[in-house]
């Protein structure tokens, strides 16, 4: 009868401790404007808050000098994770297990050394910050909903799953990489650093770089830009697909259903073939343009000037529209019913012209450098504000023209 006493006992307590083990201890943060994790007067009720807490901070900086485990963070206000004086003297680590994982509510950094692990989701709303700062960082291995703003700095910055971007995501020489990466129509990320995605990587809304170069990393084999992606003054996008980097042997494209933007001083720029797909625009504003080829669809917008380097095709019905001085490094192709116009400036093609086409001419020259074939009509006519004629540049065709073609091209000759 004592033994079945016991065993009822044994029963009983490990019923109990089962279920004081599964209940979610609630802390809130009572330690001013700054203290440590560790200290106990700190959190109310007066425990450290570690293993099966949901924690709630408002307005404070605290040190962690050691790794703790919660189930899930609520932060409000201005909330600051620094190490202080670690016990370990590196890296602290802030676990959090449950899937409600970190909510910000406010203004939350991390720095010095610390790390948060989250293995649940992450929300930041709109008007909310999170910043990783110099030498933290946040690593979540659920989803990461963002409408609002999340600073990314090195070496760590953001490491998460699947990301829905509606906000801002600012990289400064940091990383914000992702298995899947859905920047919406809303959604800007600029700065410079890295940004990588998996599969797939959608981009609705913004990538711009600014400040230096901003790579752009995937490992899916296509890449659909129906947004906006370019480059400030300066600064250039690198698109790098590492299946080719490794030499996979993949072939890779990256679509363009949007906009991109190549501004003077910088550049974009693709390490695999790029095709422009109807209604995609690309605005060549002085910059330079690269990819391994570059395919203009029919019904596709391709207009400015700059440099292009990589094979160019223009597939039937589809029309480039260079207006100023070009250099195009790579071969040319002007496919049946395709059009190359080129305006008010001049056009140097290095590699292989071969036309099929038409080659239109306003007021322009054009130099096949690499050699023309195939059957192509060229069209010669002014242009608006320049005239093949004018050969003085004073804006005028008449006799000084041909007065200064004279003395320039026959008078000087060898033959004279």
């Amino acid at each position: 009868m004592f033994r079945k006493e016991l065993a009822l006992i044994a029963i009983l307590c490990t019923f109990f401790a089962g279920n004081l083990q599964a209940e979610q201890i609630h802390s809130t943060w009572v330690g001013g404007a700054s203290g440590i994790w560790e200290d106990a007067s700190n959190w109310n009720p007066p425990i450290v808050p570690d293993n099966g807490y949901a924690v709630m901070i408002s307005d404070a900086e605290v040190d962690l000098q050691e790794n703790h485990i919660i189930d899930q963070l609520d932060c409000y206000g201005n909330v600051v994770f620094g190490t202080g004086h670690t016990k370990q003297g590196w890296w602290v680590g802030l676990d959090l297990e449950d899937a409600n994982g970190l909510r910000n509510h406010g203004y939350l950094s991390t720095e010095s050394l610390v790390m948060l692990h989250i293995h649940g989701n992450l929300d930041n709303p709109e008007g909310c910050t999170i910043d990783t700062a110099v030498n933290g960082g946040i690593d979540v291995d659920g989803n990461v909903e963002n409408a609002g703003l999340i600073i990314s700095c090195p070496p760590a910055g953001l490491l998460c799953g699947p990301v829905h971007n509606v906000g801002q995501i600012i990289i400064f020489g940091g990383v914000c990489g992702s298995n899947v990466l859905d920047n919406d129509s809303t959604g800007i990320i600029k700065g410079f650093g890295t940004v990588g995605g998996m599969s797939p990587f959608i981009n609705k809304g913004k990538i711009y770089a600014t400040g230096g170069g901003l790579t752009v990393a995937t490992d899916d084999l296509l890449l659909f830009n129906s947004g906006t992606m370019g480059n400030a003054a300066l600064a250039s996008v690198n698109v790098m697909h590492p299946g080719v980097v490794m030499n996979i042997g993949v072939p890779t494209d990256t679509n363009n259903f949007g906009t991109i933007e190549v501004n003077a001083g910088g550049g974009v720029a693709f390490d695999c073939n790029l095709v422009n797909e109807p209604n995609g625009v690309i605005k060549l504003l002085g910059g330079t343009l690269a990819a391994t080829s570059i395919t203009q669809s029919a019904d596709a917008n391709f207009a400015g000037f700059g440099g292009i380097n990589g094979d160019v095709v223009i597939e039937p019905n589809g029309l480039i529209k260079l207006t100023g001085p070009t250099n195009v490094v790579g071969d040319v192709e002007i496919k049946n019913d395709a059009t190359l116009q080129i305006s008010d400036g001049l056009t140097l093609i290095t590699g292989q012209t071969t036309c099929n086409g038409t080659i239109h001419i306003k007021g322009g020259y054009v130099i096949p450098q690499g050699g023309l074939s195939g059957n192509c009509n060229v069209i010669w006519e002014p242009g608006l504000y320049t005239n093949v004629a004018d050969f003085n540049l004073d804006g005028k065709v008449n006799l000084e023209d041909f007065a200064y073609f004279a003395d320039t091209w026959l008078w000087q000759t060898a033959w004279r």
